[in-house]
């Protein structure tokens, strides 16, 4: 079969490689459609250490093609997405319902072959259906959703609650719709106006601020919080937007990051400790993924909105180029079989 592997530092390309064979608890799938998010592109720039060789790709969808004898959640040709860590179901971490905490752990795209390939063989009990009235595009994205769900869930009661979200890229646009839809005011904070622009075109943050070309002290006091946030969510991955949500958060406030890094970061603690902050890791999505996919079936979120740009297979080449450059008003980028 076809897959896109990485061979290094900003090379991706389309190789044959074997097809996958599943196990007894196992589910082949034909991939159908793949996001590229931020992972991806780390792995791209070569900041992730990743070996030459794997195929990346974890936010994806497709055709259940055959199923393993002990499988009984799905079944051949349903329409299906799924969850992206393989986890051993053993050690403390499972035990306690924190499987994304698992010392055993296996990523897809990181660990083990991706989904940027014709076919994928996966853990049965990682694999959902969703309905047809979904599309394959769209419920690519079923697993960034997740990422922003899983993360707002630790939030707690947020109606009315004046939140900022640093970072307006597809995270941070899905942390806005599932923000403002549990009732807080979300100000979208980002250095794009144009992905500012379209957060607050589609209602989703109620402020934005561009910190390029505005005071973000000044807008603050604007949009009435002085104060600061209630809670702050940083999806970048930077040291600078990092400083920013614990500054922008108001005294015992919470901090939630999700943003990859590619480096060690510095931190000013004595914020944290003079401010009495609350910070959080939010790390991937366990649990989250039936509920999103019902979000997007009733349409409470919108991901058709999110993808501008998409790619045949073929192109995933050039897709991964054009989509590492953040150029021409680029969301999301989606690559097709």
């Amino acid at each position: 079969m076809k897959a896109l592997v990485y061979q290094g530092k900003e090379k991706i390309v389309v190789k044959q490689v074997p097809k996958p064979t599943i196990g007894t608890h196992d589910v082949l799938m034909q991939i159908k459609s793949v996001g590229i998010c931020g992972t991806d592109l780390h792995i791209y720039r070569g900041g992730m250490n990743i070996p030459r060789g794997t195929i990346p790709g974890h936010e994806f969808s497709g055709i259940v093609t055959e199923v393993g004898k002990h499988v009984h959640n799905v079944k051949k040709d349903d329409h299906v997405v799924a969850e992206h860590v393989v986890t051993c179901g053993k050690c403390s971490f499972c035990k306690l319902g924190k499987s994304t905490l698992c010392t055993n752990r296996k990523v897809i795209g990181l660990d083990k072959p991706g989904a940027l390939a014709e076919f994928l063989s996966i853990p049965a009990d990682l694999v959902f259906s969703f309905p047809k009235s979904i599309s394959f595009d769209e419920a690519a994205l079923i697993e960034p959703l997740s990422i922003a769900l899983y993360a707002v869930r630790e939030a707690g009661f947020l109606l009315n609650k004046k939140v900022a979200v640093v970072g307006q890229g597809p995270i941070g646009l899905l942390l806005d719709q599932v923000l403002s839809a549990a009732g807080a005011l979300v100000t979208g904070i980002d250095i794009r106006q144009n992905t500012l622009t379209f957060a607050k075109k589609m209602g989703w943050a109620h402020h934005t601020i561009n910190t390029k070309t505005q005071n973000l002290a000044k807008r603050m006091r604007e949009t009435k919080a002085t104060d600061g946030y209630n809670r702050v969510f940083e999806a970048v991955g930077n040291e600078a937007t990092a400083a920013m949500s614990f500054d922008i958060a108001r005294r015992d406030g919470d901090v939630f990051l999700l943003g990859i890094f590619d480096s060690p970061a510095k931190i000013d603690l004595m914020k944290i400790i003079k401010k009495e902050l609350n910070v959080f890791g939010s790390w991937t999505c366990a649990y989250s993924f039936p509920e999103s996919i019902e979000l997007v079936w009733r349409k409470n979120v919108d991901l058709k909105s999110l993808i501008t740009h998409t790619y045949p297979f073929e192109d995933g080449p050039r897709a991964f180029a054009e989509a590492n450059s953040y150029s021409d008003k680029r969301i999301k980028t989606i690559i097709k079989f």
